[in-house]
């Protein structure tokens, strides 16, 4: 997505059609994790001063009358989409609002036909929807022939390819605090296999994996889902919110969706506000490193530089964030 300059009268309407799906037009009460949801979209996506406590309850006309502009509406769909998952179970009355909207809006993106997909508990098909899909973001495999190379040379690293592995091993060589050195020792430090190395994820998620750096968000359950927030705010397309839906599923609803039983699933894992600062910092990028960007060409410069570049924030600490400990335990505070 791309930033967007909302005025006072459309971040009412966009946080009036959040409350709209959250509480199905004010006949149910609002839920503290839908209330931090609000306040974080006002604060880190609108940039707005709207007093929460006076939202009107538009209808889907009124709502699309107000948001007309074609990149608005898209992105004020998708923030709609999302409300339906955060109770941690699919609400079919939430998903019926988002549809009404939708229409109004003259938008059938693939995230609404996801929400349809898991409200009707039809995962398998999404899974396989889905990877087709990041085939062809990740790898530029459009065609079913390039999509069976792609799969063909990933079960070929994950068996083990000591060639790409030692060119992954090389990266140890480069300076402390470049982002090839230090992708070498976030792999190590959390026992991940290098690509190339026995039961490695492949070559194909090292650009995740550089997001984890760049943006600064952990490899924890909420660190996962932050980063995809990130990821969100890459794309110009609904991919970047089929991303974040993936670990909602994993981290937030405990669906073990996209985790292969290679990682357990988690709860409660959602936190609004430290997401959207990621979606936030995704949005002022200048450059997608999942799509259209060359890891060698940046593995020898320094972590600090990149983020300058690429206008992402200064952060504080270390640029190797350590390992987290692994826990299902949910955020300190309480979203009941």
């Amino acid at each position: 997505m791309k930033p967007t300059q909302w005025t006072a009268d459309e971040a009412r309407s966009f946080l009036a059609g959040m409350q709209a799906v959250a509480t199905l037009h004010g006949t149910r009460p609002l839920g503290a994790l839908a209330a931090e949801m609000l306040d974080a979209v006002r604060q880190h996506v609108l940039h707005a001063d709207t007093d929460l406590d006076a939202l009107p309850d538009a209808s889907p006309a009124e709502l699309a009358a107000q948001i007309q502009e074609p990149g608005r509406r898209q992105e004020f769909l998708q923030f709609l989409i999302l409300m339906p998952y955060l109770p941690m179970q699919v609400d079919a009355e939430q998903v019926a609002v988002v549809d009404e909207i939708a229409r109004e809006l003259g938008l059938d993106p693939t995230t609404l036909t996801d929400l349809h997909r898991v409200r009707d508990d039809r995962l398998k098909r999404l899974v396989f929807d889905l990877g087709r899909r990041g085939l062809a973001e990740y790898a530029g495999a459009e065609a079913p022939l390039e999509q069976l190379r792609v799969v063909a040379r990933s079960l070929r690293q994950f068996v083990g390819d000591e060639k790409v592995a030692e060119r992954y091993r090389g990266l140890e060589a480069l300076p402390e605090g470049s982002l090839g050195r230090t992708l070498y020792q976030f792999y190590r430090e959390r026992n991940f296999p290098l690509p190339g190395e026995k039961k490695s994820f492949s070559e194909f998620v090292i650009t995740h994996d550089c997001c984890h750096i760049l943006a600064g968000f952990n490899t924890d359950m909420n660190g996962e889902i932050n980063v995809a927030g990130f990821e969100a705010g890459l794309f110009d397309t609904d991919f970047g919110f089929e991303l974040l839906l993936e670990v909602i599923l994993d981290f937030h609803m405990g669906k073990a969706f996209s985790t292969a039983g290679l990682l357990a699933p988690g709860t409660g894992h959602f936190d609004p506000a430290d997401v959207l600062i990621g979606y936030e910092r995704g949005l002022a990028c200048k450059v997608n490193p999942i799509q259209g960007w060359d890891f060698w060409q940046a593995a020898d410069q320094q972590v600090v530089d990149l983020r300058r570049r690429y206008g992402l924030p200064e952060l504080p600490g270390p640029v190797l964030l350590p390992a987290p400990e692994i826990t299902d335990a949910p955020p300190p505070h309480d979203h009941d």
